[in-house]
């Protein structure tokens, strides 16, 4: 299960994802310049594009990606939707065919906001076809991103749905809608210092500061973690600086995170938060933790040759990284 969201505020905008699997999935930091060739299985080739930056794993050449951003700002997170995910089996004559994997970077190869994405979203058909016999298509849902804005886009049995996020918060199941009205039902909660609004006319005792948020919930289910997240990039603090809310964006990110032990999968592993990344939406920096290593590392995209034909690649550090003070 995974969590997603963008944070802007003071005009700064990260935006990005926790990955939280019961295994890790040997992925990579990967940056796609302008001329990589994108080779599409049912739709032709786009030789030229917007350069990107990801979190992503290379199968049979190809690279799969987990989230990326692109040159202008815009970006896309993939997570999982198993249970309401429905790929079409057949190829639509007119349609954008596209295989779920294949989504991404058909998405970034060129749009400038969101409005952008919307329209190429439109005219796309997600097919049910795999990467190879050996990577099969994973039940995905995608939160889109520019710096003022999000969208959904889900494609379940009743087709293509695109939804504006007035939330900028994506988890897993179930459907967006459902998600958002369940979100709306806490509306009650504030962050601000309690107050007896449960029965003004007695004299009730304050005895601590957060009970204004009693009630929020503090569980690892998709739907719980929507609202917490929800609360925590709605009511979170920076100053107007980049570092203030790169810092912020790891702490919301933290507050949905899972620990090792606490939630356990059919197959009787424990998934945990693999990693959390985030980008600047206006630098294309590009950052990332480990479960292992909390110490922020960091990309500076934009000092790259980006107008090369072939993947920069850079291995993900699992090992722990502590800054012993003697």
């Amino acid at each position: 299960m995974c969590t997603s969201v963008l944070y802007n505020k003071e005009g700064l905008a990260y935006f990005g994802r926790n990955l939280d699997l019961q295994f890790a999935m040997g992925n990579c930091v990967s940056v796609t310049p302008r001329n990589y060739p994108f080779e599409f299985k049912e739709t032709d080739a786009i030789k030229s594009h917007a350069a990107m930056v990801e979190m992503a794993i290379i199968a049979d050449g190809f690279p799969l990606y987990f989230e990326r951003v692109n040159e202008f700002g815009v970006g896309v997170t993939g997570l999982n939707f198993s249970g309401f995910c429905e790929y079409n089996s057949e190829h639509v004559e007119g349609k954008v065919n596209l295989g779920s994997f294949e989504l991404v970077p058909y998405l970034l190869s060129s749009p400038k906001s969101v409005a952008d994405i919307k329209k190429l979203a439109a005219n796309i058909n997600i097919r049910a076809i795999n990467v190879s016999d050996k990577y099969q298509a994973s039940p995905l849902h995608w939160l889109c991103a520019d710096k003022d804005s999000t969208v959904v886009i889900e494609q379940t049995k009743d087709g293509l749905h695109i939804y504006d996020n007035p939330v900028n918060v994506l988890t897993n199941q179930p459907e967006f809608p459902s998600q958002y009205y369940n979100f709306c039902n806490y509306q009650g909660l504030t962050a601000k210092y309690p107050n007896n609004r449960i029965a003004p006319a007695e004299n009730l005792e304050i005895y601590g500061t957060g009970m204004g948020s009693n009630g929020l919930p503090g569980g690892l289910s998709s739907v719980e973690r929507f609202v917490r997240a929800d609360f925590t990039v709605a009511n979170s603090m920076s100053k107007k600086t980049d570092e203030d809310c790169l810092s912020q964006y790891f702490h919301i990110m933290q507050s949905v995170g899972q620990a090792n032990g606490c939630d356990q999968t059919s197959d009787g592993l424990y998934e945990i938060t693999q990693y959390t990344s985030g980008a600047n939406l206006e630098t294309m920096d590009f950052y990332w933790t480990t479960y292992a290593n909390q110490r922020i590392n960091e990309l500076h995209t934009k000092s790259l040759d980006l107008d090369g034909e072939a993947l920069i690649n850079y291995t993900v550090s699992q090992k722990q990284d502590v800054n012993f003070i003697q």
